[in-house]
Formats: C-alpha cells, structure tokens, sequence
C-alpha cells in the first residue's frame, strides 16, 4: 500500500471514532461547524485550533484549573492571543521558542501562542542542568525562552536571548513574565496575528542524562491519523474532566493535552506532583479521567488512608511513560476499579500499540494492540522479520515520527522504512505488543538472557518494598550480573528485609541467572519529572 493510501486509510477508521466521542461534532452550532475547514487550514491541529473551535461552541466552559485558579476557553483563547502577538512585536525574523516549565498555564499558553504567531517550538525538560540548558539554546538558536522562575539560576546570560517567566512564585524585575503580558494586552492590539502562520515544528528533548538532550523533531499534526489507537484504548469523550498528572513537556504530556482540549475538556493539573492533593482533586471536581505514569499513581496507592477519598467518578486511567507491572495493575485494579489503559510509545516514535481496560485486566504484561495509523514489525539483528513469538527489535512509523533530530549528527536506525524504537519484544499470536525492555538494558549471564525489568516485576509484590529498579553491572566472572536498589517502606516487612531476603525472593521465582549479586538499600530512588530512574544517579 502506498503512503498516500496508507494514509487516506487511516483517516477513513478513524473519523468513526471521533464523531462517536464528540472530537468532531456536527451537531455544534453552526458558526463552530463553519470554522472547522478554515480552523484546520491556518492551525492544523495545534492547540491555537483548539482554542479557537472552543472559543466558537463553548467559550465560558472552564478549560483550566491549575496552582493560579481557573481559565475558560475565552481567556484561553485571549491570553494565548495576547502572548502571540508579544512574541511577534519582538521583532524576531523566526521565532525559536523554549519552554521550560511544569504543568499549568506556564506551558499551555506558549504553546497556544506558537500556533497562532508562527515559532518553532522547543518542549525542554525541567531537569536540565545549566549546562544542557545552554547547549540547547545554543544549538537550536533559541531566542525566546519562557521558564519557571524556580529554574531562573540556571537561564544563561546570552546575548539576544528574551526570557519571559512562565510561573512567579514571587514578583521579580529582572524579566517580563506571562502574567504581566495577559494583564496588558492593549500593549500589543496593534500587532496583527497572521492569517496563515508559518508553522515550525515541534521539538521534545529526550531526556539527556549527561551532554545536550537530543532534540527529537516532529512536524505539527495535519491530520489526526494515530489518534484512533488512543481513543481505542482511552474512553476520551467531549467535556471531560481530567486530571493531567503527565509531564506536558514529555511526549505523552503534550499529546495528551491537545487531545483533552480538542475534546473541550476541563483540564485540572498541579505544577509538582502531590500524591494525596491528586486523590483530593478528583474529589473535589469529581475527575473522570486520570492521565498519568505508573510511579504516580503507585505512589497514590501508597498514601495513607487513601481509600477515604470518593474516586468513583474515575471512568479512566490512562498510563504511559513507564511500563506497568502485573503487581501494580492488579493494586490499580483493586482500588480504581477495571479502568486501567496503557499506551506504549516513545519520544521519538509517538504511539505504537493501546491495550484497554478490558485488555489489560486480562494480561498485563502486554503494551497493546498496533495503533491504526502504525507499522510496526520486529526484527532481528540483521534486519529480517522474526516470526510472532519470538524476540526482536521494534521497529515502526507512523505520521507522527520524527523527521530527524536537531543534531543532525545523531543517527535514525531505520530498517525496511520503519525506525528502530530502542526496545526489545514479541508480537503474540493475537497480533498483540509485548515489550520485554532497553536494548541496552538486556545483559548476558552465563550465556543466558535477563532482562532487569522481569526482576522487577518479580521483586514488585514481595511484602516491604516500597520502590525498586534493577539494572546489569559488571562482573569478573560472568561479565555481567543483575543489581537491584530497593527503598523499604515503613512496615514490619520493611524493616526485615535484606540483602538475603531479596535474592531469596528472586531465587523462589526466576532462574539462578536472574539473581541479583548486589542488593543496595536506599532511602529513595532518583527520578526525573517524568518519573524515570536515572541511572547514573544511583
């Protein structure tokens, strides 16, 4: 099947699906029905779009709730108008937009504003270190670059660099901030906005360990060709309430909030997450859909007391960015009720299966189903497909894959037109994606394989562990050997464990290959915004 049929395809199975959840409604009233051709036409789907399709059918609905109070999608619209034309009275010949900033208006309302100036836009991870933060400006030209001012010490002084603070916990003078612009916006009425604008494209930095984060290109969407295989596996509907744990700055954070409010939903974020305030809010808004990583919600299931707060409006839980375990989908499961779904993808790769409530609950080692719009096939090492049930790399595309990198120095790992993901897995005999981990992750013991993340999840239920992760270390006699760190929690069974315990535990479930030389007690596990453990940190 060529492209453009492959395409014309997708598009065909997915309007069902977006008519059935209201994402395209015909039934609007007619001034917002008119508007979605030209909507499409000038800002193809970015949130500029959504806001002013929102402005045209339900412009007093609350689209925000976040630290600093409530947005409808007029002020949404007006605010994010306002930025755009600040950005255009800069003078900037092309405006190369950084933002580094936590869940909430801070973020939302820059990226709106990219869509109706006209910027490339650079989504930058809150835990750069001053130097990655330089190397991205630099390497990326950027010339504006809006930032909590939490992150302030760390914004270079560079010549020809407008900083704009996204979030003031405190008024400061040394830059303009967001809330200063949208007070104001007859400063900049006499900048028009333009009617077809140039739309750059979208860049999301990995998250970079040590050096500059690669920059990850993607183009704005024109058309919604993946976004069946989230709705197959979400119950997004028109005016939700959700609640976005997910960090916007990470692929799955911003894919998500383009959807929640093309789908006119009241979106209720908190800038650093809080456990107990996340079972609060869903509460208190009576939150229907939970967007979020799996050590989020863990560390919701561990709070104390939990089962106090009423979370029955809850219809969905929506979990990406780290694999689920079986022992956390079955605590999920006991607690939220059967509404746990899983999409897999990555930041380079966007969406590459959906597994839901129903599928998860059945097997919850499975990634999912291969997304409408995706080719997926797994290779092996020469770049041959492998046979359903048997391991090899992943490999896909889909529209919404990277066109490259910033540096174009960096290699795309591209086998029969599709790209390599990274990971290791299997198709089943249903067609359905098992992911098994890393490429890089996978060690040698003895002339066997393991993979860490099947300690891991052997290592997840054992009573007294409260947080873990595993990974290869060296070892002089057979090279390589699995390390595990675990954090106890505060029972009993914490304070018993150790070191022989643990392996104990292994040895009773896996192979003598998989049992782990090093046990490290720690008091907690370094993660990222994302909630990934960073490597080297431990």
């Amino acid at each position: 099947m060529s492209d453009a049929a492959f395409t014309a395809s997708t598009v065909a199975k997915n309007l069902p699906v977006l008519f059935r959840n209201r994402l395209i409604d015909l039934s609007a009233p007619p001034k917002a029905t008119l508007s979605l051709v030209p909507g499409l036409a000038r800002y193809w789907f970015t949130l500029a779009r959504e806001f002013e399709l929102a402005y045209a059918t339900c412009p007093d609905r609350i689209g925000l709730i976040d630290d600093d109070g409530t947005l409808t999608y007029r002020q949404l619209r007006e605010q994010a108008r306002t930025i755009a034309r600040f950005l255009l009275s800069l003078g900037e010949d092309e405006l190369h937009i950084g933002i580094m900033a936590r869940n909430g208006r801070g973020i939302i309302l820059p990226m709106a504003a990219k869509g109706y100036a006209g910027a490339t836009l650079y989504l930058l991870n809150v835990g750069s270190s001053p130097e990655q933060l330089l190397g991205c400006i630099e390497e990326n030209n950027i010339n504006v670059l809006f930032v909590d001012d939490e992150f302030a010490d760390r914004v270079p002084q560079r010549p020809g660099l407008n900083v704009i603070y996204a979030h003031q916990a405190q008024q400061r003078n040394d830059h303009v901030g967001i809330n200063h612009i949208v007070r104001h916006p007859e400063d900049y009425r006499s900048v028009s906005l333009p009617t077809f604008p140039r739309h750059g494209g979208i860049i999301l930095m990995s998250s970079g360990t040590s050096g500059v984060p690669k920059g990850v290109v993607r183009p704005e969407p024109k058309l919604p060709t993946v976004l069946g295989g989230v709705m197959r596996a979400i119950p997004w509907r028109a005016d939700v309430r959700v609640q976005m744990t997910a960090s916007m700055f990470h692929t799955w954070g911003w894919s998500m909030i383009n959807i929640a409010f093309a789908a006119r939903a009241t979106v209720i974020t908190q800038r650093v997450f809080d456990a107990e305030n996340c079972l609060r809010q869903i509460e208190r808004y009576r939150v229907e859909g939970l967007v979020s990583s799996p050590i989020f919600f863990k560390q919701m299931l561990q709070v104390p007391g939990n089962e106090q707060y009423d979370t029955s409006s809850l219809d969905f839980i929506a979990s990406s960015g780290n694999a689920l375990t079986p022992a956390l989908v079955e605590e999920t499961i006991e607690r939220f009720g059967p509404i746990l779904c899983n999409i897999y993808g990555s930041t380079e790769l966007t969406l590459a299966a959906s597994a839901t409530a129903e599928e998860i609950a059945a097997d919850p080692t499975i990634a999912g189903h291969i997304s409408t719009g995706t080719r997926l096939k797994i290779l092996d090492k020469n770049g041959k497909e492998v046979p359903n049930g048997q391991i090899g790399r992943v490999f896909l595309r889909n529209n919404t894959s990277l066109t490259g990198y910033t540096n174009p120095n960096i290699p795309i790992i591209e086998e029969q037109g599709l790209i390599q993901m990274g990971d290791l897995g299997y198709l089943d005999e249903n067609n359905m994606l098992h992911v098994l981990g890393r490429i890089d992750d996978m060690i040698i013991v003895g002339g066997e394989n393991v993979y860490p993340r099947s300690v891991e999840e052997i290592l997840e239920p054992m009573p007294g562990i409260k947080d873990l992760t595993a990974k290869g270390v060296d070892d002089p006699d057979t090279f390589q050997r699995i390390a595990v760190w675990v954090v106890r929690d505060e029972t009993p069974a914490g304070q018993d464990l150790s070191e022989d315990s643990v392996r104990a535990w292994v040895a009773d479930h896996l192979a003598d290959h998989s049992i782990p030389r090093d046990v490290h007690f720690v008091d907690e596990l370094p993660r990222n915004a994302t909630g990934k453990v960073m490597p080297r940190m431990l």
